[in-house]
């Protein structure tokens, strides 16, 4: 924390601009911990969004897709990361929010892994019928990331009035007998009458294939 101070206060001599010291800070926060994500992240540009790379023990993926309003209009793109970085948070507040999580473990070829590599349709009714989803929930399979991961994706409108759509991704070991999961959760919260035009759930959807198409699972077996 006093390294990033004493940053802060060195730029300021140097006399950069308000942009150029976030941009600075962002590139710091990530230099110091390790090219891995930090707890607390904010990201200062457009091209900071293309052009980096999170990196964890369990997967990798791009950030969605940005544009100048995010951070001229909004106060831009931030995030944070927990659980040792089996969950990685990126949030444009008050509109769009992701989630890219994994349990980390190593589960069995059986099961919703076999269901969802098969992209067996019994699976996708049995599901609907025990957890009893409104009839407004759309649940179908796709296909996601640098090797093609099998997905079950769910889409629906919470209580709240937020439309959420996860993407649960599976890898599979060369044998089918392992697997292993991401879950991608994006949320959509319906924001001021300037701003709905512009930032609704099918723009959220668009931006984030970015992330989806760039996942990649590492090999734990």
């Amino acid at each position: 924390m006093k390294l990033l101070v004493l940053l802060t206060f060195i730029l300021l001599l140097l006399g950069c601009s308000g942009e150029q010291m976030s941009h600075n800070i962002t590139k710091t926060q990530i230099t110091m911990s390790g090219n891995k994500p930090p707890a607390f992240f904010s990201v200062a540009n457009i091209e900071t969004m293309r052009d980096y790379v999170f990196d964890t023990k369990d997967f990798s993926f791009k950030l969605p897709t940005a544009k100048e309003n995010d951070f001229s209009k909004m106060n831009g793109w931030k995030g944070g990361s927990s659980r040792n970085n089996k969950t990685i948070t990126v949030y444009l507040d008050p509109v769009y929010h992701m989630d890219i999580s994994t349990s980390g473990n190593i589960l069995k070829y059986e099961e919703r892994a076999k269901y969802v590599d098969t992209k067996d349709q019994r699976y996708i009714n049995y599901v609907r019928e025990k957890y009893q989803y409104p009839k407004n929930t759309k649940l179908y399979y796709g296909t996601y990331g640098k090797e093609n991961y099998k997905c079950i994706i769910k889409e629906r409108k919470d209580k709240s009035n937020r439309y959420k759509a996860s993407y649960d991704c599976y890898k599979f070991n060369p044998l089918k007998t392992k697997a292993i999961s991401i879950t991608t959760v994006l949320t959509y919260s319906k924001t001021n009458k300037s701003l709905a035009k512009e930032y609704t759930y099918q723009d959220l959807k668009r931006r984030a294939k970015r992330t989806l198409d760039s996942l990649y699972i590492k090999d734990g077996w």
